[in-house]
């Protein structure tokens, strides 16, 4: 099978996804076409797009939550499926909305008015129905557009299953194309039975079945700029993984609660000690320094193709630029062999505010000059101002459209690193945004 470069397959994923949801309007319509049962009202019309595709993409929310290996795959990398999740949560909760709206506005008279349609009657299929919008509007204000705990954000997605429950249960009370048509019945329940497996598996099942490793804690200390790190010792079979990949860890420890958080890996692959540098910016993490030693460890992964490019594309110069904690993966990139087996020269730029932020500076440094295709800057936003288009000129050999870039840092940092590549004509394939700041 061709392989799909990465910065562009995740555009061909969301391409696949809404596929589908043009593959049920279609279904339907040719239900509806066979059995001559047009609807007189084109409200119904409006409404129906509402629920036939949000219950489609409603199940790819699902599945996409899975971390399976085949979904990474198509996305080109975890971090880009959790952006899809998103996208595609976001747009079943729009599309969801034009269902209740329309079917309001075609039936209003029998209700007695718009407003008393969309309120609780002795109609069950419209009262399910209610509930069901009620449920998902909490839901995705909490879980999309209200910055909560992220013990607390982990939870509302257990109640996205009861949501689903509940969808279901109304389409069954009311009777509607999906149950009444044997087609639809067979198309929509195949997806709803997949989904409803994905969360099972994920809230469920994940924790005992998925790829998961035992650790025991070696050392938990603070190493400067508010950063802990963990080393980690394999309790059994050792997990490999490649440069710049990223796990789920849980830990025994009265320290921090159970529930599994993301991580870069910072140490190389083949190293004795697994590390972990985390910084500390929430509840959890703040209390990560506490975790003792020979306390265990339950890690899944590892996930990421972040450094898949360099291996693809030896002989293009490359640029690592980490910012603050972004620089995690970089340190997994330059500790392991890639740079060395580079045909074209390695490039990593370090951005902190200030010299007291640089925690790893000595050890990139030391790096570099152990490795002759590894080059190192360090940037000192206080001194040098932020990372402009002047400045990669002035440290690189070749036009900036000539290199690879792969960027980890903050969202500001990396948005605007974006827009400055692109401005710069670096075509947008040789651009990999890392973002470690996702949520799941």
């Amino acid at each position: 099978m061709p392989k799909v470069h990465q910065t562009r397959r995740h555009w061909i994923a969301y391409a696949v996804v809404f596929a589908t949801a043009a593959a049920s309007y279609l279904l339907w319509i040719l239900a509806m076409w066979r059995r001559d049962e047009l609807h007189d009202s084109a409200w119904i019309y409006l409404a129906k797009l509402g629920s036939h595709g949000a219950l489609t993409l409603m199940c790819w929310a699902f599945i996409l939550s899975t971390r399976f290996r085949p979904v990474e795959w198509l996305f080109g990398g975890l971090d880009k499926v959790y952006r899809g999740h998103r996208v595609v949560g976001e747009a079943s909760f729009f599309l969801i909305l034009l269902h209740p709206v329309f079917l309001a506005v075609a039936r209003a008279d029998e209700a007695g008015g718009f407003p008393r349609y969309l309120w609780f009657s002795g109609d069950w299929a419209r009262n399910t129905g209610i509930i069901a919008l009620a449920i998902f509007i909490v839901l995705v204000v909490l879980s999309i557009y209200w910055k909560i705990a992220y013990h607390r954000w982990k939870r509302t997605h257990d109640f996205f299953g009861v949501l689903l429950v509940i969808i279901i249960a109304h389409a069954v009370i009311a009777r509607g194309e999906i149950v009444r048509y044997p087609e639809l019945a067979v198309w929509h329940g195949a997806w709803v039975t997949v989904a409803l497996a994905a969360y099972i598996y994920i809230r469920g099942l994940y924790r005992f079945a998925g790829p998961q490793y035992d650790f025991v804690t070696a050392v938990a200390k603070e190493v400067g700029d508010h950063i802990t790190e963990v080393r980690l010792e394999p309790a059994g079979r050792p997990m490999e993984h490649e440069p710049g990949q990223f796990i789920y860890i849980s830990f025994d420890s009265d320290a921090v609660s159970e529930e599994p958080h993301p991580f870069s890996i910072s140490s190389p692959p083949g190293a004795d000690l697994m590390r972990l540098s985390i910084k500390r910016l929430g509840d959890w993490t703040q209390h990560v320094e506490r975790i003792g030693r020979g306390e265990r460890a339950r890690v899944w992964g590892p996930y990421g193709h972040f450094s898949e490019i360099l291996v693809k594309r030896p002989e293009m110069p490359a640029v690592l630029i980490g910012g603050g904690i972004g620089i995690t993966p970089m340190l997994s990139i330059a500790g392991s062999d890639i740079p060395a087996r580079r045909e074209a020269p390695t490039s990593l730029i370090y951005a902190v505010p200030d010299e007291a932020s640089r925690v790893y500076h000595e050890e990139l440094r030391a790096r570099a000059g152990a490795v002759p295709g590894l080059e190192y800057h360090s940037h000192l936003s206080d001194r040098q101002g932020f990372i402009d288009r002047s400045y990669l000129e002035g440290i690189l050999d070749h036009p900036l459209p000539e290199h690879l870039f792969l960027v980890c840092g903050p969202g500001a940092m990396m948005r605007a690193m974006r827009n400055l590549l692109q401005n710069a004509g670096v075509p947008a394939t040789h651009v990999i945004m890392e973002d470690f700041a996702i949520r799941d």
